[in-house]
């Protein structure tokens, strides 16, 4: 069942500029103002061609104090993005004025006793459990790490579990880094209270492995990694994480893993087990590098396409991949894009239910017993993921043009055409993610809930920041956003007893939550005005001026420079009064930015100035839904654009338009339902 083989080590170094979180504290000497000024110049220089891409280094605090990288793709970037958006709404808030919001939350393991925990497993006799006690915990750990971590079939493990406990074969000892891993990551994710048990096994698990697996690759030093990165990403530490899955893919490719033909050289047994190791390399590198931002690790050979012994789940990284090296590598999205990556997804569903089999995950939404079936929800979840990652980048421009016609009522001229042509996608992107919400439906009535569930908490989180943002495009009118945003924080809620990152997440949504209802309360408010200015037209309007002098007195302006209506009614709406944040929330100062956003009079937050031409449509909120179905049968209609990306920093936007020399290029059919 495991192997061993030779070594090859890499070394990875990332050198940029400083981003605006270290300009907050006033370090690198002005550095950030020259690079931000050169960025100035090679983006005014000539308004008609495509902008060169900025090279500035993304950084963001850990839980210890230190940078760490994070890149576009990355959940924190679209979460910064979110804000920035929300505060052009509706000013500072609670959720944009969050005191963690420059830093990546993370578990910090404590100390245990005297010394280095390898010191203590040097001399500390760690006890087996009894068969009864393994037994249950391979079970939990198959039951929970189905579909992202392939590695073992359960009769193997439970074959080999009594030669193992007995210590009756020197055979079973090459591989009891193996054993304790597995058995820390049941009972890490056991519905029982067993985290020390968990962390004993755990710790004993790698310290066999850095002292029999350090040093030359094999099958057995590429799984004990990749099974500790999982129990890491379980216990809310990522970094530590990236870095284990990094030793996993150098051991991998040293040992030709992820070549084919180099795994038809061996018998059937090894060739199978070969395959599966880097089919669950490949999962945990796409699920790092896309909600981390950072570079792949591995890079598939394979045609995943191929209908023989075709996997589901390696397919589906090959999309994540594409989106990556298409859109993200390159900082920006066209439609062509998307329709090249559209035709992966509609060819990845056609072929979902025959991929399961290879991947060992039953077709049913529940188990034997009334268990959810946690590998589909895992599958299902990623395969939602990939469509909002891919369209996310139209719903922040669509929602932007949404802010910037609520802030300047003045500006509606006669754009309707270019502001809908990409509606589907929007639409897409916002179905995807009450659609990821909903399957987590079967958790909440469950009574053996794993209680960690790192995959389950990411798609969670990504949905929820979708469909809060949502409000700001009026999308609450065509979807049902309230519902599923009070359904994701239930499910956070849910795993939030046992896991750092789900508490962090269920946070910064019931933040995201108050946000919208401020946002609804004043959208409403300045439709009632309209209704009660056309109702007065008619019937008058008693003690108008007193009201409206009262009013005055006491608003305060959210945005001082996108006041530009000239009725006072309308300005009552506009300078409607914030509630001041508590002292404790305001009085974090090393992580806080000193930037602000530099906009020109009426323009929006996301759209540079060299595009202020991009003019908007009246009753463009109020646009119907039209009985759309994001995965039907219907052809998209496209405006042919690409949207770039810029830099991280506030004070420049993210997203800029770029239009396309030709503007008859419709999609294909888009894309169908599981």
């Amino acid at each position: 069942m495991f192997q061993a083989h030779e070594a090859q080590s890499s070394q990875f170094q990332v050198t940029k500029h400083a981003p605006q979180t270290i300009q907050a504290e006033k370090v690198a000497d002005g550095v950030l103002d020259h690079a931000s000024d050169r960025i100035s110049q090679s983006m005014g220089n000539d308004k008609g061609s495509t902008a060169p891409v900025p090279q500035l280094t993304r950084l963001i605090r850990d839980s210890r104090g230190k940078y760490m990288f994070i890149g576009d793709s990355a959940n924190l970037a679209f979460l910064q993005n979110i804000r920035r958006l929300v505060e052009a709404s509706i000013g500072t808030c609670a959720f944009t004025e969050d005191p963690l919001r420059h830093m990546m939350v993370e578990d910090i393991p404590q100390p245990q006793g005297q010394g280095h925990w390898l010191d203590s497993q040097r001399n500390e006799a760690v006890l087996k459990p009894t068969l009864e006690e393994a037994t249950a915990l391979i079970r939990q750990y198959m039951f929970t790490t189905n579909c992202v971590l392939d590695l073992f079939d359960e009769s193997d493990l439970l074959a080999y579990l009594p030669q193992w406990i007995d210590g009756t074969s020197d055979q079973t000892d090459s591989y009891g880094s193996i054993y304790y891993l597995v058995l820390a990551i049941g009972a890490q994710t056991s519905a029982e209270d067993k985290d020390d048990l968990a962390e004993m096994y755990f710790n004993h698990g790698r310290y066999l492995t850095a002292l029999l697996y350090m040093e030359e690759p094999s099958l057995l030093s590429v799984q004990s990694h990749v099974l500790i990165a999982m129990y890491m990403l379980g216990a809310s530490r990522r970094n530590a994480a990236f870095m284990q899955l990094g030793t996993a893919a150098r051991a991998a490719h040293a040992l030709g893993l992820h070549k084919k033909d180099v795994a038809d050289l061996f018998a059937e047994s090894e060739r199978r087990t070969r395959e599966r190791t880097w089919k669950v390399l490949r999962v945990l590198d796409s699920f790092m590098s896309s909600s981390l931002g950072r570079p792949y690790s591995t890079s598939e050979t394979r045609d995943t396409t191929k209908r023989e012994n075709y996997s589901a789940a390696v397919n589906l990284c090959s999309i994540f991949e594409h989106i990556e090296t298409e859109v993200y590598a390159k900082r920006m999205v066209s439609t062509e894009a998307v329709q090249r990556i559209s035709k992966e997804h509609r060819y990845w569903t056609a072929l979902f239910q025959q991929g399961l089999k290879e991947d060992g995950i039953s077709p049913e939404e529940r188990l034997p017993g009334g268990l959810p079936n946690i590998g589909l929800i895992h599958l299902k979840e990623a395969y939602y993921w990939s469509i909002i990652l891919l369209t996310r980048p139209f719903l922040l421009d669509y929602v932007s043009v949404s802010i910037e016609e609520m802030r300047d009522s003045n500006t509606k001229t006669a754009t309707h055409a270019t502001r809908s042509s990409n509606q589907t996608l929007v639409d897409a992107c916002v179905d995807s993610a009450v659609r990821s919400i909903n399957l987590l439906t079967v958790l909440h009535n469950c009574k053996h809930v794993p209680k960690r569930l790192p995959f389950v908490v990411n798609s969670v989180f990504v949905a929820a920041m979708i469909t809060g943002i949502a409000f700001f495009g009026n999308l609450d009118r065509s979807f049902p956003l309230k519902k599923a945003l009070e359904d994701a924080q239930a499910a956070l809620r849910l795993l939030s007893p046992h896991d750092t990152l789900a508490q962090r997440h269920l946070v910064i949504i019931e933040f995201l939550q108050a946000a919208c209802h401020i946002y609804i309360e004043r959208r409403d408010r300045q439709k009632m005005v309209g209704h009660r200015r056309a109702i007065g037209s008619i019937f008058g309007v008693l003690h108008e001026q007193q009201n409206i002098s009262l009013a005055s007195s006491s608003a305060r302006p959210v945005m001082e420079s996108t006041s530009t209506s000239s009725d006072p009614v309308a300005r009552e709406i506009d300078n409607s009064g914030q509630k001041s944040l508590p002292g404790n929330q305001t009085d974090f100062k090393p992580y806080e930015t000193t930037l602000q956003s530099t906009q020109f009079p009426g323009q929006s937050p996301w759209i540079s100035e060299q595009n202020h031409g991009f003019t908007l449509t009246e009753g463009a909120n109020d646009m119907p839904f039209g009985g759309f179905e994001a995965f039907s049968d219907q052809v998209l209609d496209f405006s042919p654009r690409t949207l770039w990306f810029d830099t991280y920093e506030e004070n420049n936007p993210l997203w800029q338009l770029q239009g396309f020399l030709d503007s008859s290029n419709p999609a294909d059919m888009p894309l169908p339902e599981l």
